[in-house]
């Protein structure tokens, strides 16, 4: 990513609310599988900065959950990603670079369980 991405994603860190969101929830994790382009996208871009941020075991933990897909979130997500990255991110973090996404989605769009996470690309 080159200066203005990384201007970018500082901006965007520096501006955001901070959302009350449980990362490890069903809901939650539902709602990452729905909006998966753009989390990945956002968290891409963010990726220089939030690993500024993160402890040795995280930044560790982060590094394997990325390395099958080059160190960058991956275009097809694995639950165990999903699962995971609560743990290799902190929520605050999290909060700050997606959770306008995924905040707006546990608001306003009531996923049933009847309703299938659209298809994981590959």
């Amino acid at each position: 990513m080159g200066f203005l991405g990384t201007l970018s994603a500082a901006v965007s860190i520096a501006t955001s609310e901070n959302y009350d969101i449980d990362w490890e929830s069903e809901a939650t994790v539902k709602a990452t599988k729905f909006h998966w382009d753009q989390v990945r996208s956002k968290a891409n871009d963010a990726l220089p900065l939030a690993s500024l941020r993160l402890t040795k075991e995280q930044k560790a933990l982060l590094d394997e959950l990325l390395k099958p897909s080059g160190g960058e979130f991956p275009e097809k997500y694995t639950d165990e990603l999903l699962r995971q990255l609560p743990k290799a991110i902190p929520p605050a973090s999290l909060n700050r670079i997606v959770g306008s996404i995924i905040n707006d989605c546990l608001k306003n769009h009531k996923h049933d369980e009847d309703d299938k996470v659209p298809e994981n690309k590959a």
